[in-house]
């Protein structure tokens, strides 16, 4: 079985740190990784170690992340299955989590972040098992996360979120042809 390493690239999509930085985890995913998705991983960890390498830059990276993930009313880059209502459904929190707890996931309920964030979302699409996977995706990503990754690129101002919307537009086609269609 192809060890995916989706969890590592996710952690760019959390707040920039120097720690994260000098863990390398975007090198560590493109190992990991192939072809085309190997070459944004490593090109998402150069980008990274510029974007957090001194005061000026980092504060840019920072700046972009909080405009893009967490700005009042609509980011730009809507992370949540519930800011996809108009391709997802109007019920589309109770099915994702009646699906959670149809296959034994556990909700926690004093977490900072919603169950239905793309990071946890993403998370729960990589513990499936292969023969799960395809419904998964039908279900809750494939209408909308290359949308979602093409959103994230054409509206982030520093080039490492372009280059994650372009990472994540990349895994979205590869695993539209394993696991389901794009819509």
């Amino acid at each position: 079985m192809r060890k995916r390493p989706l969890n590592l690239v996710l952690l760019g999509l959390f707040e920039p740190s120097q720690e994260l930085r000098d863990m390398h985890v975007f090198l560590k995913a493109a190992e990991s990784l192939d072809g085309k998705l190997a070459e944004k991983a490593r090109r998402l960890d150069d980008l990274y170690t510029q974007g957090t390498e001194d005061a000026k830059s980092f504060e840019a990276m920072l700046l972009d992340y909080t405009r893009l993930f967490l700005s009042p009313g609509s980011p730009p880059a809507k992370n949540y299955l519930t800011c996809w209502k108009d391709k997802l459904g109007d019920k589309i929190l109770d099915e994702y989590l009646s699906y959670l707890g149809s296959r034994g996931f556990e909700v926690e309920r004093d977490i900072k972040e919603p169950p239905e964030h793309i990071v946890p979302v993403l998370e729960i699409y990589e513990l499936l098992e292969p023969e799960e996977k395809a419904e998964f995706f039908e279900r809750f990503l494939s209408k909308f996360v290359l949308e979602w990754s093409l959103l994230l690129e054409t509206e982030a101002k520093h080039e490492f979120y372009k280059e994650l919307g372009r990472f994540f537009a990349e895994w979205s086609k590869w695993e539209s042809k394993e696991n389901g269609r794009i819509s």
